[in-house]
């Protein structure tokens, strides 16, 4: 096993080059105090004891004065012992010094706090890799670290807060205001200095062969072991086989693969999740013994369809799974034996009325999944409740449900596997010609453009049958998407003649994903320039893209990374959650999607609540969540006696065979491109480039 800081050859060589000075030093006093000793006894006839006194006191250069040698003799030789002893003493003190205080000292120290640190942590999360999907997934932990500290510390002040109301009054009428913020402070230093509170960030141990890198994160207060995470001593000393689950992001998928089947062997009980770029070497990973596989750029194109085909069912999701700021959160309740929620009614719970919180779904002991159960289901042992409620009380309702307070949790010990999606494909196809001639008459549709990695699995998962139209300037592409009977237009979608031509004036939204940044930023300029109520998706390669593709005039910007990190942190640390998105986002093998419902003006479901329309009853539908007439707001969870208000958006779990009806019945029969797509109209800070910015983009564009 490698170590940091002291297992590179030249940190090694110092380190022993200290040692054998201090030993050096410590001889040589070891003969100098003795000889000193010696001398003022047998020159000065002075006792031990008081030869010891002076010989002490003379090398320190103390001299009292209250011994002194007498003889000439003894004069010469205390000015030798001066000369030799501070030498000598000297360089004790200066190898002591650097043996103790040096960088490479220094080092060895912490990494033997961080040693022991590691082997007294249990059910505790590994990363293995480098780069940047696990910088990502750290900078996801270390964000959400301080978030939790936060509501932690808030949650421990509320019974002050409440006892200085009680004795000073209401805050709002402004009396002791500087008293109140002097006691505040105290708690809060208290708080951050005295008080434990752990967080994911003090769960986490990071195996990385990079020693650059692992500096870095020791630097931002993370447990890191420097090594080989296919090498079996590497992660036991990462604490594996007492560890709940590791993520394994390296660089090669071979690496990975090896790296799961090691801890595998390891460890029987591991949660194992994966990050995996080539398809063929998922099912190997998979026979290896990982529990999950993901592709980023997969589960990036997922994403960036959701966020394109179902904007509204995107940021609700996003809004609880991934946004740690935001005032709610959905978490995983288990009911173990010890809960005293087992045999209680959902209504009995209280979970609105007390904590502003709901249930989205219970996971059954079985493994399936029933989403949107109604109030008087009784709980059973061994379920796991999927519940979203705001973020400081979370830690309080699990305690509710768990009185015991353990903080255990338990891994399914079956492998979550995934079966692949078959792309769909027409019997009739169409020549470009001919796509073209169709386009002419299409309205309401999605248009897709690009020819990366994203894209190519985004259009894996679409059916042809359903109104797109794709873009690319790659014939190679292009041909295999005819093939499989999509409507296709060959050309760059950076122009505004290609745009034109696969109709982006009458569709409903487009979808981008193209690696030259210059074309990113012209294709979404062109498009919006062409449709102000077009909703623009797109991916950024960069994280300094976000600010520029949204200036541009971009509804939603897709980083590829920062999408996978999240999703590899979810399948981990929430693993049954992730199962639940999977079971009821789009599934054609449960047969459950996850649909938005507009609630336009003319809606014949406004003025009517939620147990009216019998949804459950009609659809074997229920609504999740509800969009705000603001366009930015959720109601989660909402209850059976909401009155649906016109704007709002519906989030509904359905049965695939009946959304068309559903959606007819919403809409009362009216085909129509939402007015509240867009989450915002105003385009006053979209397209704020100047000519010589856009003529530069140009030209950076066609040299490309």
């Amino acid at each position: 096993m490698r170590e940091a800081g002291a297992s590179t050859g030249v940190g090694t060589s110092n380190v022993n080059d200290m040692r054998g000075q201090f030993r050096a030093a410590a001889i040589l006093i070891f003969i100098v105090v003795p000889i000193g000793i010696a001398g003022f006894a047998i020159i000065e006839g002075m006792s031990i004891f008081d030869a010891v006194y002076v010989t002490i006191i003379t090398l320190t250069t103390i001299g009292y004065g209250d011994l002194t040698p007498k003889t000439q003799l003894g004069r010469l030789f205390t000015l030798g012992l001066v000369g030799v002893g501070m030498s000598a003493l000297l360089f004790f003190l200066s190898s002591s010094f650097a043996l103790l205080f040096s960088a490479e000292a220094m080092t060895r120290r912490r990494l033997f706090k961080s040693r022991q640190k590691i082997s007294k942590l249990n059910s505790h999360y590994i990363i293995c890799g480098t780069g940047e999907m696990v910088d990502k997934t750290i900078g996801y932990v270390l964000h959400g670290a301080v978030i939790r500290r936060s509501q932690h510390r808030e949650n421990a002040y509320q019974p002050i807060e409440k006892w200085v109301n009680r004795l000073f009054g209401r805050p709002e009428r402004g009396r002791l205001g500087g008293l109140r913020r002097l006691i505040r402070r105290l708690f809060v230093f208290y708080h951050n200095n005295f008080v434990d509170h752990d967080t994911l960030l003090d769960l986490l141990v990071v195996v990385t062969d990079d020693m650059e890198y692992a500096g870095r994160l020791r630097a931002a207060g993370i447990l890191v072991v420097v090594g080989d995470p296919t090498d079996d001593d590497d992660l036991l000393a990462a604490g594996v086989t007492r560890a709940r689950a590791i993520m394994v992001m390296l660089n090669q998928d071979t690496e990975s693969l090896l790296t799961v089947l090691t801890a595998r062997n390891l460890s029987a009980r591991l949660n194992i999740t994966a990050a995996a770029v080539e398809e063929d070497l998922k099912l190997k990973m998979v026979k290896a013994g990982a529990n999950v596989v993901l592709a980023p750029y997969e589960v990036a194109a997922q994403f960036l369809n959701s966020a394109t085909l179902r904007p509204a069912v995107n940021d609700f999701f996003s809004s609880i799974l991934f946004e740690q700021d935001h005032h709610h959160q959905i978490t995983q309740l288990e009911l173990e034996d010890d809960s005293p929620w087992i045999g209680t009614r959902i209504n009995d719970l209280a979970l609105r009325e007390e904590f502003n919180a709901g249930i989205l779904g219970i996971r059954l002991e079985s493994g399936d999944f029933v989403h949107t159960p109604g109030g008087r289901r009784i709980l059973q042992e061994d379920e796991i409740l999927l519940a979203v409620a705001p973020g400081p009380v979370i830690p309080i309702i699990q305690r509710r449900c768990r009185p015991l307070g353990r903080n255990e949790m338990r891994f399914a010990s079956y492998q979550r596997l995934i079966p692949e999606r078959e792309s769909k494909r027409l019997e009739e196809t169409l020549s470009l010609d001919e796509s073209e001639a169709v386009i002419e008459d299409m309205a309401k549709h999605f248009v897709i453009c690009g020819n990366d990695h994203i894209i190519q699995s985004a259009v894996r998962f679409l059916d042809p049958s359903r109104p797109f139209v794709l873009i690319s300037n790659d014939e190679e592409i292009t041909e295999r998407w005819l093939e499989r009977g999509f409507r296709v237009i060959r050309g760059d979608p950076a122009k505004e003649i290609t745009l034109k031509r696969a109709g982006i004036a009458r569709a409903q939204a487009i979808m981008i994903s193209v690696q030259d940044k210059a074309a990113a930023v012209l294709t979404v300029l062109s498009a919006r320039a062409i449709s102000k109520s077009l909703l623009i998706s797109v991916t950024a390669t960069t994280d300094d893209m976000v600010e520029k593709l949204q200036r541009s005039g971009a509804d939603r910007v897709v980083s590829p990374f920062h999408v996978a990190a999240q999703f590899v942190l979810l399948a981990t640390t929430r693993p049954e959650i992730g199962d639940f998105l999977q079971h009821v986002l789009y599934n054609e093998i449960t047969g459950l999607e996850t649909a938005e419902l507009y609630m336009e003006d003319d809606s014949p479901w406004i003025g009517r609540t939620i147990r009216e329309l019998a949804l459950p009853m009609r659809y074997r539908a229920g609504v999740i969540g509800i969009r705000r007439a603001n366009r930015r707001d959720f109601l989660y969870a909402p209850p059976p006696e909401h009155r649906i208000q016109a704007q709002e958006v519906l989030i509904v779990i359905t049965p695939m065979e009946y959304f068309d009806e559903m959606r007819a019945n919403a809409t009362g029969d009216k085909d129509k491109r939402p007015a509240t797509l867009r989450l915002q109209m105003d385009v006053t800070k979209s397209g704020a480039w100047s000519r010589d910015v856009i003529r530069e983009l140009i030209q950076q564009h066609d040299g490309s």
